[in-house]
């Protein structure tokens, strides 16, 4: 999907040429003919196009050259409290701190004892790692940042810091016994709207 071919029909005396990219569908069109060709090799592709044109053209010879090959850029994925969230090009050898660098590092908040490293195709039941990057900037242990391989998801978490508005209502009954015996009772109230 993607690559260019050149393609050159001969008959007789005379030659066409086509250029034509490989569809999703894995299909190219030369002409009017539309011809599957994803995944065959350039001769099985020449044999194909040969078949699809000899009902219109008399002993066609074909000839498929590749002009322009798709590089496939290896990628993993950077989630979380980076950041810039998203795919990331993985050039090889890619460990984790590498990635988190990339997604252009992370925020305060951001859990680095928790690194999480989710691999394998199947989503339902994938394979997670833990990478450990606070043991990897406190004590320079390189061990827990693993090596990445193609298609593989961190996520950064964030620090649990709670809801403010739930620690308020714990924290106000102490914070009110704490200040009754200097305030008069009728201010109390007014210090505790939140």
């Amino acid at each position: 999907t993607g690559d260019t071919l050149e393609v050159m029909i001969r008959r007789g005396a005379g030659e066409e040429k086509f250029s034509s990219v490989v569809r999703e569908n894995g299909k190219i069109s030369v002409g009017f003919m539309e011809v599957e060709v994803g995944g065959a090799t350039a001769a099985v592709a020449e044999y194909r196009l040969q078949e699809a044109a000899e009902p219109y053209m008399r002993q066609p010879r074909v000839q498929v050259l590749l002009k322009k090959k798709v590089l496939k850029v290896k990628r993993v994925f950077v989630f979380g409290d980076v950041k810039k969230p998203g795919m990331v090009p993985m050039p090889r050898n890619m460990t984790v701190l590498q990635a988190i660098a990339t997604a252009d590092m992370y925020h305060e908040t951001a859990l680095m004892e928790e690194v999480r490293v989710i691999r394998g195709g199947d989503l339902a039941r994938p394979h997670i790692l833990m990478a450990d990057l606070a043991r990897v900037f406190t004590y320079g242990d390189m061990t827990r940042n693993l090596a990445l391989e193609e298609n593989d998801i961190i996520f950064v978490p964030r620090e649990h810091l709670g809801d403010a508005q739930e620690a308020a209502k714990k924290i106000m009954p102490i914070i009110q016994a704490g200040i009754a015996p200097f305030y008069p009772l009728f201010i109390i109230p007014a210090l505790a709207n939140y």
